[in-house]
């Protein structure tokens, strides 16, 4: 499903590049001792993309993005995240200048 940014300010400029880790859910759907389960540990995944915003518990990121026509502004964005901000263990911006 394609989303659209809802945003009067579409330059990429904006939404600046970032590395975000963070703690996901690990789960297993077969039979495990107690044992087991008390030395299994969660994910750390790694996400990086464009901020979009950090709000109301919420950090959202796009991977992908689309120019409009005159390619000044962005149309478009995919390959959406959102993290849960309790979640994320640490966020680097990450520089795009030569």
């Amino acid at each position: 499903m394609r989303k659209k940014v809802k945003d009067k300010n579409l330059h990429l400029k904006n939404y600046p590049l970032v590395e975000v880790v963070w703690k996901d859910i690990t789960s297993e759907s077969g039979w495990q001792s107690i044992e087991d389960v008390k030395k299994s540990k969660i994910a750390i995944c790694i996400t990086k993309g464009h901020l979009i915003t950090r709000s109301k518990g919420i950090t959202r990121i796009f991977g992908d993005y689309a120019f409009s026509e005159d390619k000044k502004d962005i149309a478009e964005v995919g390959n959406t995240t959102l993290i849960p901000n309790g979640c994320i263990i640490d966020l680097k911006y990450i520089s795009t200048k030569k």
